[in-house]
């Protein structure tokens, strides 16, 4: 033990200080913990919008026909010739629906904004979609403006088990107005998909860099060791929050670089970090 002076910093920047009898082991790791829980909250923000985009397919996928209402305009199988989509140069149809939830009567799910969505694919297995938002604010607050990619890869696909291949790149603000770039690249391979016993493995690598403050953090998949996500453990719209298994390392413009170690698959939100020095704390997500 020894006399420190304690900053408590609050993504990445310092916001009081005082001077107390610390360990600087318990010191070091609670600023880790701190850090990892706030990108874990944007994490979590993103998951959401992910949803969102799964909601989009699911209502391009059980449409018939064209429509349009005052929120929702939808196209089925527009051709690319005729109107040609960026990125969709190697399909000649695609769907597209636009939401515009801007307006407080077309307002969805507690999020709002606008949404264009794009699919095609689906029925040949070589699906590929793409999603933009425009200022989508999510039920917790947070706003996304910036689009996702998925593709299927068919190298890894089998026809019982799907490969995506997802990028994401936006930025996303706090509901305090903080804003920060999120570029994501993930490898999602699904298991029993729409079902109970759906399980999602994901190989993921993520950078979060402050736009409104100086602050950078970059996670990534520890080798053979993905994120596990099991619907089982949680209810349909959380389970992508809470990993049951796999490991990430984390490192950072300002010096905290540590693991996070998500468990052995069991159905709890325990998880283990493990700093620079080999020191550990367990908490809870």
């Amino acid at each position: 033990m020894k006399k420190l002076l304690i900053c408590i910093a609050g993504l990445g920047l310092m916001v009081s200080c005082a001077v107390e009898d610390m360990d600087d082991t318990v010191s070091i790791q609670n600023s880790d913990k701190e850090n990892f829980e706030m990108y874990h909250s944007l994490d979590g923000a993103m998951d959401s919008f992910d949803l969102i985009s799964e909601s989009a397919f699911n209502e391009v996928q059980s449409s018939s026909r064209n429509s349009k209402s005052s929120c929702v305009s939808i196209e089925l199988l527009v051709s690319n010739e005729e109107a040609s989509l960026p990125g969709f140069e190697g399909y000649d149809y695609y769907s597209k629906m636009i939401l515009d939830y801007r307006e407080e009567q077309c307002q969805f799910d507690d999020w709002s904004g606008k949404l264009e969505y794009y699919v095609a694919g689906v029925f040949n297995e070589q699906w590929k979609d793409s999603t933009v938002f425009k200022n989508v604010r999510g039920h917790e607050g947070y706003t996304f403006d910036g689009y996702r990619v998925a593709e299927q890869n068919s190298t890894l696909s089998t026809e019982t088990t799907k490969v995506f291949d997802v990028v994401i790149d936006g930025v996303i603000t706090e509901p305090n107005g903080d804003s920060y770039r999120y570029t994501t690249n993930r490898n999602f391979t699904f298991e029993n998909r729409f079902s109970a016993d759906e399980v999602v493995i994901l190989e993921e690598s993520s950078l979060v860099e402050g736009i409104t403050q100086t602050y950078f953090m970059k996670s990534e998949s520890v080798e053979n060791e993905p994120l596990v996500y099991k619907v089982a453990c949680f209810n349909r719209l959380n389970f992508l929050r809470y990993p049951v298994q796999g490991s990430l390392d984390f490192t950072s413009s300002f010096g905290v670089n540590f693991n996070i170690d998500f468990g052995d698959g069991a159905c709890d939100r325990e998880v283990t970090l493990t700093g620079d020095n080999g020191e550990s704390i367990v908490f809870d997500l």
